[in-house]
């Protein structure tokens, strides 16, 4: 029979935690260096660490020694981009989750698709929220500064981390080493999209947005995005403007799609909240969030500019306009109405690889 601790802490037989309360999560999870799935102490069990981004990503895309840019401006290589786990839950997270993955994405976006028809978004709201917990508990090992003048503080810290809003989702992706049910009303957001090949040759794309808790992935000719707190409100205002594209979007077009679907959840009126239940006795937990109408409130179109900027900011000086200079350009983008997804007319713009001809176009 499953006991509860005094702080809420919920173990089976064996010692093993089924649930974390959030005192034990933040202790032992975020500010500690236990494994971040089972809670194990690195002296206890073998360790051999986790990659953020996982390892098949990063030997089919060849960024083993390339570098993902940090929030605070500095980049890290993606084989140094690791969270504290022991052998066991690597292991296990490997054969339950990466390689089933791996074997559909490896199928491209119709594989997507058609997983998607048959099977229902869990498994890819389970993987994309185990990369969003992943690089967030590795905020708080960098320091936001290297010039220690600057202070210490890591990442988490200088950007005011709740880590209660990780709590949630740190239950839920557990979910394949507890064997928790997941009830549909305790997922978020997930978008599947077709992505058309880039003049580049880059068929990797990632980004995250904290405080809008979003996450767009992009693998070859398709790319997912999920946000984990929305209680799916977010996606079903996207689909309006996601319903008006036409075909597969560019690398700039997916980017604002990421940034819309951050932008439309900082915006519900309300979020979705997870609970959980147990059965101490008959050893069972289910997940399950509360019902909310989605609704929106008054749009503030700053904010949408300030998360466009934010994933642009590696692009700057390499997209170019006809009728603006780089500045103006910029400025267009932190105003929050420029699109490359729809000419002046709402028509979908089928090759943005480059910015459209008319900037500053208003979206709807």
């Amino acid at each position: 029979m499953w006991t509860k601790d005094s702080d809420g802490t919920v173990l089976d037989q064996a010692g093993r935690v089924i649930y974390f309360s959030l005192d034990r999560f933040v202790r032992d999870i975020c500010l500690g260096d236990c494994c971040f799935i089972c809670g194990a102490k690195p002296e206890d069990v073998p360790f051999n660490d986790e990659h953020v981004v996982p390892k098949w990503i990063l030997r089919k895309y060849n960024l083993f020694e390339r570098s993902i840019n940090l929030p605070n401006g500095t980049t890290l290589r993606y084989d140094r981009y690791t969270v504290p786990c022991c052998e066991a839950c690597n292991t296990m997270m490997g054969r339950v989750i990466e390689e089933p993955m791996r074997d559909i994405i490896e199928g491209g976006y119709d594989a997507v698709d058609t997983h998607q028809k048959q099977h229902g978004i869990l498994n890819f709201y389970i993987w994309m929220g185990l990369i969003f917990l992943k690089t967030h508990l590795k905020d708080r090992m960098l320091r936001a500064h290297l010039d220690i003048r600057k202070g210490v503080n890591p990442i988490a810290d200088e950007l005011q981390y709740d880590w209660a809003g990780l709590h949630y989702l740190h239950t839920l992706v557990r979910c394949f080493a507890t064997d928790a049910d997941i009830h549909t009303s305790a997922l978020g957001s997930f978008v599947a999209i077709r992505v058309q090949p880039d003049p580049s040759g880059t068929d990797f794309d990632f980004g995250d947005l904290y405080a809008a808790q979003s996450i767009m992935l992009r693998l070859g000719d398709v790319a997912l995005l999920a946000a984990f707190n929305d209680g799916g409100g977010a996606a079903q205002f996207l689909k309006q403007k996601l319903e008006r594209i036409t075909g597969p979007v560019s690398g700039y077009q997916l980017r604002e799609l990421s940034a819309d679907l951050a932008f439309l959840n900082l915006h519900l009126k309300e979020h979705s909240e997870l609970a959980s239940s147990f059965d101490v006795q008959g050893e069972s937990h289910l997940i399950m969030g509360k019902p909310v109408w989605p609704e929106l409130v008054a749009l503030d179109y700053a904010v949408r500019g300030k998360w466009m900027h934010y994933l642009f900011r590696d692009q700057f000086g390499k997209m170019k306009s006809y009728r603006h200079s780089d500045a103006e350009l910029e400025a267009e983008m932190l105003a929050g109405r420029l699109t490359f997804l729809f000419n002046e007319n709402g028509i979908f713009i089928e090759d943005s690889n480059a910015p459209p001809p008319e900037t500053g176009t208003k979206t709807e």
